[in-house]
């Protein structure tokens, strides 16, 4: 089966304004801003606490910020419903995996596909009237998928007990189920070794490439950021601290501060 690709005319910049959010007295975003081009892959640095889940949350309306604003192409996010933004074309993946155990593989990649579709995932379950023909197309693209990112030989076994590698790539699975032209990557390379690491840099260059997509990348891993980003963003204390090409970002003091603290 021929997966559909999106153009390059049909893929909107993410664009972040001024986004401040606090919980209680804490400013957990801080007037923060930036840009995703069309097709590029941004990574988002930054010590723990610095803010950068939360922006993912603010991006996906977990939470709305209380000014500033986020717009996916000429779309304000802060009139979209929470479950509308995967239909927008932004998928996300978690930091802690959000899997449903007890299904298999492929249902939970299917289920990534049905959240962009009208009909509930549950509707698909129990075989309603009218799902049957298109539940047999989406798990023929689910599977085309699970091929893609080397997982058809544990497609019909359960995602309890799966190494935790393998668990990461069900995970982007079900995301890329939903066709987005904007991948959220939260840590994903957190738990895996360093062959899992280079091959998921691989990995993500040639999903950019396959899919004609962007990604926003969260992640702790510097290694993997600086040699798969076109620009990085770094935050401190829910701030931007920096903006620029991998290697700007790398040489810029506050980011080397950050990270290492200040020289003595």
């Amino acid at each position: 089966m021929q997966m559909v690709r999106t153009t390059g005319t049909d893929r909107p910049a993410l664009t972040v304004t001024d986004v401040t959010l606090r919980f209680g007295g804490v400013a957990a975003l801080d007037g923060v801003g930036f840009t995703v081009a069309p097709g590029e892959i941004c990574g988002l640095i930054g010590p723990n606490g610095a803010g950068k889940t939360t922006l993912f949350n603010c991006v996906t309306r977990i939470y709305r910020p209380d000014s500033g604003g986020v717009s996916f192409g000429d779309t304000d996010l802060a009139r979209v419903r929470p479950h509308d933004v995967v239909r927008l074309g932004i998928a996300r993946t978690f930091q802690n995996l959000a899997l449903f155990p007890s299904l298999t593989v492929l249902q939970n990649t299917v289920a990534g596909a049905h959240a962009r579709h009208q009909a509930g995932f549950a509707a698909a379950l129990l075989g309603w009237p009218g799902t049957r023909s298109r539940q047999r197309r989406i798990e023929g693209e689910a599977m085309d998928i699970l091929a893609e990112l080397d997982l058809t030989d544990v497609a019909h076994r359960p995602a309890h007990g799966l190494p935790y590698g393998t668990l990461k790539r069900v995970e982007l699975a079900r995301a890329l189920a939903a066709r987005p032209r904007l991948l959220l990557l939260d840590e994903p390379a957190g738990g895996l070794t360093h062959a899992e690491v280079r091959d998921l840099g691989d990995l993500i260059l040639r999903l950019r490439r396959d899919h004609d997509l962007g990604a926003l990348l969260v992640e702790h891993h510097m290694g993997l950021v600086m040699s798969i980003s076109d620009h990085v963003v770094a935050m401190e204390f829910g701030r931007k601290i920096a903006d620029g090409t991998p290697d700007e970002v790398r040489a810029e003091r506050r980011v080397i501060e950050a990270y290492l603290g200040k020289a003595s």
